[in-house]
């Protein structure tokens, strides 16, 4: 079964997004556990937290969190890198809350001090944060390829969770960004290509959450620009592609795409819609 949702504004209250989601029918969706601009946010309030649990459970939807783009745990920085861990316990203890399972988190920059020390950094990070809170998981999300980034390969992905040795590590994998690293998705055979290296080095059953974003740039741009479904470099023909793809029949794939006066969540919907209704899949 393949469930859609998009990332959704928290404003005025976590329990917002899943009213919005149910709204408009979502099967999932995504959303910061505070401000994407700040290191710390305030506590959840329990009425919140009830109302969440409660619209989330009569609506059978299915949420996932996302760190703050401020994390970075892969960071020589030994402030930021203490910082970047008190987050990630932070957003896990609101997780549990909530009843949110899995917490994405982008790997981060080694900051050009290379990728030896950056793996060392976010495996201490990782598994300081997972030996402090139980029970969610964190999504390790693949990054665009963009200078000192962790994780535009699938294989440094693999080697991170190999080192952490533990069980509550999975991949949230970001159809842009495979793109802008070099994976051309448009392309059967490639394709094929890239997911027996998720199988090799990180195991297909790990993809637990697909971001299902267009490329505004091309492919091996190294730019983590998003755009709207079929529009951009990927295009309609690539996400068809995808869908088709065994590895893609189902899951949970949630759009990250802007909105402007070219789309917003209803058109790229609708363009998703019949992309999987062509690709043969049912929702």
């Amino acid at each position: 079964m393949i469930k859609l949702g998009f990332h959704l504004s928290i404003s005025g209250g976590v329990s917002n997004a899943p009213a919005y989601a149910a709204k408009h029918g979502y099967g999932t969706f995504q959303l910061f556990l505070g401000s994407s601009r700040s290191w710390h946010s305030n506590p959840i309030d329990k009425k919140e937290v009830e109302n969440f649990r409660g619209i989330v459970a009569k609506n059978n939807l299915y949420p996932f969190a996302h760190i703050p783009y401020l994390c970075n745990p892969s960071s020589p920085d030994t402030n930021v890198h203490s910082k970047s861990i008190e987050m990630i316990i932070e957003n896990m203890e609101k997780c549990n809350a909530l009843g949110i399972k899995y917490l994405v988190l982008h790997m981060g920059s080694h900051k050009g001090t290379g990728i030896k020390r950056g793996i060392s950094n976010i495996e201490s990070a990782l598994s300081s944060s997972l030996d402090a809170v139980g029970n969610v998981e964190l999504l390790l999300e693949n990054s665009a390829g963009y200078k000192n980034s962790i994780g535009s390969r699938f294989d440094e992905i693999g080697h991170v969770i190999d080192l952490v040795g533990k069980k509550r590590l999975g991949l949230c994998l970001d159809t842009c960004h495979a793109f802008a690293a070099g994976y051309d998705i448009r392309n059967p055979e490639k394709l094929d290509v890239m997911i027996e290296e998720i199988d090799s080095s990180v195991g297909k059953s790990k993809i637990k959450l697909v971001h299902l974003n267009d490329a505004r740039y091309g492919l091996g741009s190294g730019l983590d620009r998003h755009w709207h479904i079929g529009m951009g470099e990927i295009g309609r023909d690539g996400f068809v592609n995808l869908f088709r793809n065994s590895a893609f029949s189902s899951g949970f794939f949630i759009m990250e795409t802007p909105t402007n006066s070219q789309g917003n969540d209803s058109t790229n919907m609708a363009e998703v819609l019949s992309i999987i209704s062509e690709a043969g899949r049912h929702l």
